[in-house]
């Protein structure tokens, strides 16, 4: 209580300015302090993990060859993490559909021995957008929408789980096509992808702010493929069967010709890889 006082009286005896100032940092420090504080007064039932990644699926041409694609990446650091090319003589391939997304993962993890049941949970990113979709490992029904935001709010990704087994883990994937948009975000501007969980809720436990833990983008993408193979084989062979195939329809040249390439990626040592 003395230290609250002390502060109080400190606050009253700066400048307007200076007040402005101590009130706007404090604003922006809130939502990034309350979890934690939420975190000492009630059980972690439910933890959060997180990953960025893009996915690329395109072809390039030299001399009398062209090499088909695809590319898995560590978003923040732009490591390869796993990458499938094929060189076949121009022509004589069929063509491709290029198109490159960015990946976002959740890894929820139920730690109680109870199951969770209704689990709602809402996610904001720059890396979002209306033409997001939720993808899910096996074990999990979900379903998920762009909300409409207030004026006072950013939009937020809204996702609904029926329930998740007792000591049980999902992983959720929100891919979202790279467009003019956020390719100038991330490859022009060189601004940084963030994501806030501002509210995760369920039958058993009432609306709070979760911690969102950076998690090792490897880490989730082998947890991933054990629960689609139920075997260890490495998730990219899932995920490329899943959202890489080509339209049905195929694509034209024009799009092939006009589409650009990522910037090049790195290679990493696996240790370096899935760290962000």
């Amino acid at each position: 209580m003395k230290i609250l006082k002390t502060c109080w009286h400190w606050f009253w005896r700066q400048s307007r300015l200076n007040k402005i100032i101590t009130l706007g940092l404090f604003a922006v420090a809130v939502p990034f302090v309350l979890p934690t504080v939420v975190s000492w007064f009630r059980p972690t039932i439910i933890k959060v993990g997180v990953a960025f990644y893009t996915y690329e699926r395109a072809s390039f041409s030299e001399s009398a060859t062209t090499t088909y694609f695809f590319e898995n990446r560590n978003l923040v650091t732009n490591c390869s993490l796993r990458r499938i090319e094929e060189t076949q003589p121009t022509g004589q391939a069929p063509i491709a559909n290029p198109q490159s997304w960015v990946i976002l993962k959740l890894l929820l993890e139920n730690a109680s021995d109870q199951p969770i049941t209704h689990l709602r949970l809402g996610v904001r990113s720059p890396a979002l957008s209306p033409a997001t979709q939720l993808l899910t490992s096996p074990n999990v029904d979900a379903t998920g929408h762009m909300d409409s935001p207030s004026r006072d709010t950013r939009p937020a990704y809204i996702i609904s789980i029926a329930a998740i087994a007792p000591a049980t883990s999902t992983v959720l994937s929100l891919q979202t096509p790279i467009d003019d948009r956020l390719r100038r975000f991330i490859y022009e501007d060189h601004r940084t992808v963030t994501v806030q969980v501002p509210f995760v809720s369920a039958d058993q436990f009432r609306e709070y702010p979760p911690i969102v833990a950076r998690t090792n983008a490897i880490k989730i993408l082998n947890r991933e493929g054990l629960l689609r193979t139920g075997d260890g084989r490495e998730a990219d062979e899932t995920l490329t069967t899943t959202l890489m195939q080509p339209d049905a329809s195929g694509a034209s040249s024009s799009k092939v010709e006009s589409y650009q390439l990522l910037p090049k990626s790195r290679t990493c040592s696996e240790g370096e890889a899935g760290v962000w």
